[in-house]
Parts: C-alpha cells; structure tokens; sequence
C-alpha cells in the first residue's frame, strides 16, 4: 500500500493561527452565507453577481484556508466572475439553495478558461466542527476513511465523514478509489484532528500530486475561542 503523510499537505494550514471572523448574521429571510476558498493556485480576484437584481458581492479567497464570509441577500441565482483582461469572466452560475444557510464555495483552476466552482454545505448539522469532508472532482468512484468511519462517495459529489473529533487526537485517514469492479489503495497516513476546525479533502485532476490521485486540502478554524471550565476557588486561609 502506497503511504502518505498527510502532514504535508494538511498540517501547515492546520497550524495556521489567523482564525476566520465570526459567521455574520443573516439579514433577511432567504439570505444566506457563502465562504470562498481555493483548492491549489488562486485563478484570480472573483465575484458574485445575484439574479436578477444584479448585486455585486465582493469575495475573499485564498489557496488552503477558509478566512471570510460574504452574505447573499434573496435572490433566483448567484453567478461566480473572475478578474480577467481585458473583462471579467463568468464561470459558474448557481441556483438559489432550496434548503441550508451555509455554504463553502470551492474554487479550482489558474486560468479563467479551465476554472471550476462547487458549493458545498457547511451548516454544523451537516459539517460539523472536528469533522472532515471529501469532495470528490474525479471520474472514480471514492471510498474515504477515518479511524474506520468513512463513506463512499460518486464523481462530481461530496460527502462528510461521520468521525468527528471532541479533543485534539490523531486519526488514521485511508483513501480507496475504484478501478473497475477493485477498490485500490491511493493514501493512508495519520493527520490531527481538533474540534476547533474542520476541513475538506478536495480529490482531482489540476490539484498537486499525492499519491496516485491529485488532491488538496482546505481548512477552516473556528472562530469561537475554545475554553475550559473556569479554575476552582482559591481555599480559605487558615
């Protein structure tokens, strides 16, 4: 079996001490919250513009790290534009969410041309602090693992895994894909795992190499502050 330490691709931006800024209320029935991020090299400053209102909404994105929110008042759909020369560029347009608050926008891609975009739910309910998610943007059939608990998942979908991390602990994640009618081993390796953030496994072409598939991680660190319970009083003096 082919071993990878997932430490390498995970860990750095699992160190990182910038914390996102706290989800901002939503304003208004039928808004809703989008975080943007990149999976591998930026594609460039983007976008959204809402339908059929028009609105330009401003996002912040960077390579490995979920670090801002952007609301989306009521709309019909949502489109993703690029900075391009000498005009922006479309790339994505997607419908108004029928059910959620809360989504992750996953960007792929250097070149407007070959950019691609996915929304992925991220209430708690669904994605929930201490847990993973893999997205799968390859043609194969996934099968992903932690500490046993894993789930499979089609090309061009994701899935959360049901292991979800209440203390700082360090979980075997095995990822398979499948070839035919054989599910072949692509990585296993240990990575940490903290209730204080959570992360996306995003596997497919255009991403760096691990491993027989190509894959990256996004990360994501509660802006909550974690504390502990409040120390016992000092005992009287004698």
């Amino acid at each position: 079996m082919r071993w990878l330490w997932l430490s390498l691709w995970v860990l750095p931006q699992l160190g990182a001490e910038e914390a996102a800024p706290p989800t901002p209320a939503l304003e208004g029935q039928g808004s809703w919250v989008l975080q943007a991020c990149w999976a591998g090299t930026p594609g460039g400053k983007v976008h959204l513009v809402t339908q059929p209102t028009q609105q330009a909404i401003p996002l912040q994105a960077q390579s490995g790290a979920i670090i801002a929110n952007a609301i989306v008042p009521p709309c019909e759909s949502v489109e993703l534009w690029v900075a391009n020369v000498p005009q922006a560029k479309r790339v994505a347009t997607f419908p108004a969410p029928q059910s959620g608050r809360r989504f992750i926008l996953v960007m792929q891609g250097e070149h407007p041309a070959a950019m691609r975009a996915w929304l992925v739910p991220a209430d708690l309910e669904v994605f929930p602090w201490g847990s993973a998610c893999l997205l799968n943007l390859s043609d194969k059939r996934l099968r992903c693992r932690l500490n046993d608990q894993g789930g499979e998942v089609d090309p061009g979908k994701s899935v959360v895994l049901p292991f979800i991390a209440t203390e700082r602990t360090s979980a075997h994640l095995a990822l398979d894909y499948l070839e035919g009618q054989k599910w072949l081993p692509d990585c296993s390796t240990k990575t940490i795992l903290t209730p204080a953030r959570r992360f996306i496994m995003v596997v497919g072409p255009g991403l760096a190499a691990q491993g027989p598939l190509p894959k990256e991680t996004v990360v994501e660190t509660n802006p909550a502050p974690l504390t502990g319970p409040p120390p016992p009083p000092n005992p009287p003096a004698k």
